[in-house]
């Protein structure tokens, strides 16, 4: 007699967990494709090819294009902030507390051009790719109403970074400095990845910030 027990407890949590592992594959797949080909290079064969899974893969875990897309850059991004953005700027933060309560405007100022400016050189210089492909995935956001609110829910979190500087700084509005500083970090990465060192002197990214933070004030 043929045996129609239902499956043992641990047996149904190694498929979930070798399902759950394929289904992260998958996503970190669509990075590859993101980055040789672009957002509109995403399509389900091109990804289950770079994951090495088979093409129904894709479609079993992805109901379209555009929930993979949303779910991978939601991956990308969390990602991002907890390797590198968030443990640069807690660090950041931390020399900022160590300076005491009587601390300038105007030292604010300096300490978070410098960190910014360091922040930005080694997003350039140690995370490319990365950088590549956050600008990638926010362009496509152009098009893309669900793209639209990840990527919202990823330029909220990076200004709670940078809040408690401008508050500390005693900026009149630091919500509203929060975005142009971060309109001005996304100017001149993009203009890095465009033009890369060539028009551009020495010391340059820390200028641009200056002429932005100092005139928050």
């Amino acid at each position: 007699m043929d045996d129609l027990s239902p499956p043992a407890a641990g047996t149904r949590v190694n498929r979930q967990q070798r399902g759950e592992q394929r289904r992260t594959a998958i996503l970190r797949a669509t990075w590859q494709v993101v980055l040789r080909d672009g957002v509109r290079g995403v399509r389900h064969r091109a990804v289950a090819e770079a994951a090495g899974v088979p093409l129904a893969a894709t479609t079993y875990y992805f109901k379209d294009i555009q929930e993979l897309l949303v779910q991978s850059f939601q991956l990308f991004a969390e990602e991002s902030l907890m390797q590198f953005t968030q443990p640069f700027w807690a660090a950041a933060e931390q020399e900022l507390d160590g300076l005491g309560a009587t601390v300038t405007r105007d030292v604010v100022a300096d300490i978070l051009c410098d960190r910014a400016a360091e922040f930005i050189s080694l997003r350039l210089r140690d995370h490319r790719e990365q950088v590549v492909m956050e600008y990638a995935f926010w362009y496509a956001a152009l098009h893309s109403v669900e793209l639209q609110a990840a990527v919202r829910e990823m330029a909220q979190r990076w200004m709670g970074l940078l809040m408690p500087w401008l508050r500390r700084g005693m900026v009149d509005e630091p919500e509203q400095a929060a975005r142009c500083l971060l309109a001005t970090v996304r100017r001149i990465e993009y203009e890095a990845l465009i033009e890369g060192t060539a028009t551009h002197t020495p010391g340059w990214i820390r200028a641009a910030l200056a002429y932005q933070i100092k005139g928050l004030w």
